[in-house]
Formats: C-alpha cells, structure tokens, sequence
C-alpha cells in the first residue's frame, strides 16, 4: 500500500463540501470558531486557566453559561455525543441506588442498553406504539408512563427518548406532572439527543428543563450547532446530588478532550443565545418550502405534517418543523435503495434511510438550492416508480414484557460455557445472548436476556433483504448466539 495517501484527510477537504447534506452534524457557520486548529491544539497540561477535571477557570465558565442558556442549574460539556453522556448519567444512577430500575420508552437508542449492561441497572419498557407508514416510534402517552410506574413502584427512574429520531414530541410537561403525581421521588431523564435547538424556537417543542425533568441529555451536534461528537448534560438540583454526578463524569469522560471540540460547543451556545432565533426561522422556512415543492410535484409521496399530530394526538404534543419525513407506501422501492441513488447519483445525504421512509434534517450549513435540487432529484428517481396497490409495511414487534434474565447479569457470567450460535430461524422461543439492532436509528429489536420471538425475526430478515443495516454478530442472519438453557 501507498503509505503517503490519506484517504480520511482527502475525503474532507476535497470531497464533502460537494454533497447537499441533510444530514447531521448541523453546523452553525457564523458561530465564533477557532482559527489554527493545529497550531491551538492543546491538553491539560496548561492549567493556567483551569481544567476541566477540577471544573475551573475558563471550563467552569462554559459550563455556568451553557447551564443558564438551556435553563439548568448545571451543565456539563460531553466530547463522546450522547452515547457517552449516557453512560455518566447511566453511572450517576448506579451510585446512587447500587442496582436501580428505569423504566424507559421502546425507542431508547442501543447506548442506554450498553451502559445498563455495563453499571447493573435494569430496566423495563413503558408501552411502545410505532406508525408502519413512516417506520416512526410514536411517544408514550401520560397515562401509559403512569402504568408503568404503577406495574414497578420500586422504579428510581423514568428514561424517555424525546423527541424521537423522526422529530415526534410526547406531551412532555403533562408527561412530568403525571409522573410527579405518583411519585414525587422518581427521576426524570430525557434523552433530548435531537432537540438541542429546541430552546431557541417558540415554534418548537418544549425542551426537557423547561418541561421540569430532572436530567437533559442533548447531542448538540444534530441540530444545535456545534461540531461533530459533540453534546451536554444538563441538571436540576433538586432530585440530584451534584457531587456524585460530578463523581460519575469524572470516572467516564477523557482526561485528554478535544478543547476545540468543547469550544465548538461554547460557540454554539454563544450564537445561538444571540440569533438562534433567526437560524432556526430560515430551517423551518426551508423545510416548508421544501414539503411544498414535495406536495405539489409528488403528489403520491407521503410527507408526515400537522395531520399526523391528530392522528397520535393523545400521545404527540409538538413536531421539529426542521425535519421532513416522507413515506414510500406508493412506491415500489424502499427507503434504503433511495437513499443509495440519491447520493450515488446527485450527491444528495438524506439523514436516514428506512424500509419505507426516509428522513431530511434542513442544517444550519445547508444552502438555499438545496431544496429545489433535492426535488428534482427525487422526481427523477420516483417518477415511474409508483405501486398501485401499494407495498407491505413492517412493523417492528414492541415486547414490554420484563427479561428472563437481567442483561448485566447475563454479561458477567462466562459466555462459552453458557451460550451458543444456531440459525436463527431455529432460535424463535429461546433466551437471545446477544442484541440485534437496526441502525440506523439504533433501536434494538432482539435483545439480550429477552426470548426471541417469531415476530421479531421476521421482522429483522425483512429488514435485511429490503437493504437495511443490522448490527449484530452475525449482520447475514445466518445465525444468533443463544443460552444454551431454555
């Protein structure tokens, strides 16, 4: 091999700028920013304006702003996305209640698994509901997060992923009353890894902070301006200890971060306090524009608008008008084959793909020619492609029924004496020792501990054939690593 190519590096500087991305990171382009990122790279070692181990200085600074921009009382800068913020609140909880219980919503993303896994908590599901049309999770209502609370008093925590990948809001305020009315003790988390923006809009949901959780876990880096990788925990006082949550980031996040990732993150904060407002009007107007050429020139393409709040309007109470989900129920052809041509073909990046959908973020770096050379380009693409009679849709199946076994445990016991591949058609009715996820978004479908059922295989070997990714052991399916007992 050539040792002087640098394949990553020429992929940057010479390739991405090329494609319409609808795609994250969201980047704000006239947010304060670092000059030389080589020549200002710097570690710890210079102390002389604080550290961020200590929380001095200037990162105690940060963190003071941050917390009184998102209206917290803390907040707490993350260089591993949300996945790593996951696992400091995941940690937080194990130090408080040894091995807590959370109860969570059915589209908590693989990383919440993981880190429960990984730290002895367990978890059980709240009742899940999920739209085949546009391969959306819809939110819990209220009254389905009661139930929950009230089949598991002895829950410590209630974890919702909100809002969900697709933009769909629960009634998040009336969601925190319910859950206050039964029991004043129990924490509020919410993974808010997709509404980072929302604070700075009236005419989007209401955040997490302001709804009166307890914790906000955000991924600033989809569509709150910030770099890559990048993300905050946010915190009121009064249900959480300070000290042990400083207690839980100190033991997870790098003693070596990316100070630039950081100021990526002050400066988005920075601009977005100033013209968040703004910023977020020309995303909004740019993805109305952009529904509208949709309706009138693809007029069989199905487009998720205010119609659909009524549809689930017991369990969704605001929508991210910067995201535009379509459905392919008229189309022959699947989200994922879409997406391949649209970036193979005309070097347009949706978000994401699905068996029948597929997701447009309007990003802060995206130009105004986007819209007009994405609807072309979908024309191109779908005109002759129509079903007449329409297509099969998938529908995931959304157990809430409690493990056979607790997944941490299942970790920690000696996986060759305990666990073995078979075909999987062959492990319908038995306990799965791995968790098989469709990614994106990164929702699992088999999980570990829990018994395989037939839906669920169906389901993932549909997925599969359709073109979708599946993160497993085995991502063919041939196989699936099981307990060797029943």
């Amino acid at each position: 091999m050539d040792q002087r190519r640098t394949p990553l590096v020429d992929f940057l500087n010479e390739e991405v700028q090329t494609y319409y991305r609808w795609c994250t990171p969201s980047v704000l382009l006239d947010a304060p920013r670092v000059g030389d990122v080589y020549a200002t790279d710097v570690s710890a070692s210079l102390s002389v304006r604080g550290t961020l181990a200590d929380n001095s200085g200037i990162f105690e600074e940060a963190h003071r702003l941050a917390a009184e921009a998102y209206g917290a009382d803390h907040t707490l800068f993350s260089v591993h996305g949300s996945t790593g913020s996951v696992y400091v609140v995941l940690r937080y909880l194990s130090l408080m209640y040894g091995t807590p219980l959370i109860l969570a919503s059915r589209n908590i993303h693989i990383s919440v698994q993981n880190a429960c896994e990984d730290f002895g908590v367990r978890y059980r599901f709240i009742r899940s509901h999920y739209d085949p049309e546009f391969d959306a999770f819809v939110p819990p209502k209220p009254e389905e997060v009661v139930e929950a609370l009230e089949r598991y008093p002895e829950a410590n925590a209630v974890l919702l992923s909100n809002p969900t990948y697709e933009g769909l809001s629960c009634r998040l305020r009336e969601t925190v009353e319910a859950i206050r009315g039964v029991s004043e003790d129990v924490l509020v988390i919410v993974d808010e890894a997709w509404g980072a923006h929302f604070r700075f809009s009236d005419r989007l949901p209401e955040t997490a902070m302001d709804s009166g959780a307890d914790i906000s876990i955000q991924s600033t880096h989809k569509q709150g301006g910030s770099l890559q990788q990048t993300g905050m925990i946010h915190w009121r006082d009064e249900r959480v200890d300070y000290d042990v949550m400083w207690e839980a980031y100190r033991g997870y996040v790098t003693t070596s971060p990316s100070y630039h990732l950081m100021a990526s993150l002050d400066a988005a904060r920075a601009h977005m306090v100033e013209r968040g407002g703004e910023e977020i009007d020309r995303l909004i107007r740019l993805s109305e524009r952009f529904r509208g050429m949709l309706r009138e020139r693809l007029p069989r393409l199905g487009v998720l608008d205010s119609y659909y709040l009524e549809r689930w309007a017991e369990h969704v109470g605001g929508i991210d008008l910067t995201k535009t989900l379509l459905s392919l129920t008229s189309y022959r052809v699947t989200g994922f084959w879409l997406d391949e041509e649209l970036q193979r073909r005309f070097r347009v990046v949706p978000e994401t793909a699905n068996y029948n959908s597929l997701l447009f973020i309007a990003t802060f770096q995206l130009p105004e020619d986007a819209v007009e050379v994405t609807v072309d380009a979908l024309e191109s693409l779908l005109t002759g492609a129509e079903a007449p009679g329409g297509k099969r849709l998938l529908n995931p199946p959304l157990m809430d029924r409690p493990p056979k076994i607790e997944p941490y445990l299942l970790r920690r016991m000696p996986k060759k004496l305990i666990t073995q591949k078979i075909p999987i058609d062959l492990a319908v009715g038995m306990i799965s020792a791995e968790t098989v996820v469709t990614y994106p978004p990164g929702v699992p479908i088999l999980i570990k501990g829990h018994r395989i059922e037939r839906e669920a295989v169906e389901y993932l070997k549909a997925v599969r054939d359709a073109g979708g990714l599946l993160i497993a052991r085995d991502p063919t399916l041939r196989e699936v690593e099981v307990l060797k007992f029943p």
